[in-house]
């Protein structure tokens, strides 16, 4: 009996231990924010809500990390006079100027041709697990499922620099 009892409080002591450990996936996208801290990225878990798409009556709201760059360098007159806008991936009416399969949440109409151009190569570049791209004059934000792994957050940081740097 007294063996019986030792081994079930092993087995709760083990359980407990395995249950506190991170699993794999876990311990991947802990490296993965880490190499993203060392890239400038700040990394947050935020809920995103989706435009509404073609047909559905509700919008759909998710959670999901954003990868966020930093704009320092921006002058309080460019601040004052940024152009900010958000586009998502979701078939809907506010499509205007972007390729199929992305529409606007936010800033529709307000970015030049250039830009807007700019703005659809980048979408063409990025990988399906991108949801949604945000430009404000604090930061440029990646609404990214993070999968690709290391890899695929290096090819993400090659793509949003020069458009970090261009100011829109």
């Amino acid at each position: 009996m007294e063996w019986f009892i030792s081994i079930v409080v092993m087995l709760s002591i083990i359980g407990s231990l395995m249950y506190v450990m991170p699993s794999p996936r876990e311990r991947m996208q802990s490296a993965m924010r880490l190499h993203a801290r060392q890239l400038g990225f700040s990394v947050q878990l935020v809920q995103l809500e989706l435009p509404r798409a073609k047909g559905e009556l509700e919008p759909q709201k998710i959670r999901i990390p954003v990868y966020r760059s930093l704009r320092p360098q921006l002058s309080s007159e460019a601040k004052d006079t940024w152009r900010t806008w958000q586009v998502c991936r979701v078939e809907n009416v506010a499509n205007q100027g972007l390729l199929p399969g992305w529409s606007w949440k936010l800033g529709e109409g307000c970015l030049q041709m250039a830009e807007l151009d700019q703005l659809n190569a980048l979408l063409e570049q990025l990988p399906a697990s991108v949801l949604a791209l945000e430009s404000t004059p604090i930061h440029f934000s990646v609404f990214w499922r993070e999968s690709g792994g290391v890899e695929g957050l290096d090819a993400l940081h090659s793509l949003i620099q020069p458009r970090v740097q261009a100011k829109w």
